[in-house]
């Protein structure tokens, strides 16, 4: 559990703090080797409220993530707490919590990483009775220093 904890935290920084990281050599000192991994990352937007009215609670939400989100990226992932608008299929815009997870995976992992990532959109979908859960993939890879 640990390392899944320290994994997820480096990676969020890694990612947004890179130039950080950056190993740049002083005039008259060795450079210092830094090796980045090659990872992807996509990013999975979840709406909290069901069409009912109700909320998808924190108790719901605690399960998703231990039956069906952490089996598939057991590694680790990041879960940020959002607020977003939604239009309906019926044309209402709504304000909802929401609830974003980042995944980071090694190029050498992309086809099975995004088929999982498609069954957890799937199951929250069917499980939730949600109309979508928004997902996006950058399109590059990005740098992980570990």
């Amino acid at each position: 559990m640990k390392n899944s904890i320290l994994f997820v935290l480096l990676a969020a920084i890694c990612f947004w703090c890179e130039p950080a990281f950056a190993q740049v050599p002083a005039a008259g000192r060795p450079e210092i080797a830094v090796k980045a991994e090659k990872f992807l990352r996509t990013e999975l937007y979840f709406g909290r409220s069901k069409p009912d009215g109700s909320l998808v609670s924190d108790e719901d939400w605690t399960r998703f993530l231990a039956e069906i989100v952490t089996p598939r990226f057991p590694d680790g992932f990041t879960v940020f707490k959002a607020t977003g608008r939604y239009r309906e299929k019926s044309g209402k815009i709504i304000k909802e919590a929401s609830t974003v997870l980042v995944f980071l995976y090694p190029r050498k992992t992309r086809n099975e990483s995004r088929s999982k990532i498609e069954e957890i959109r799937t199951a929250y979908k069917n499980q939730f009775n949600q109309e979508s859960v928004l997902r996006m993939d950058l399109p590059k890879s990005v740098n992980v220093y570990f």
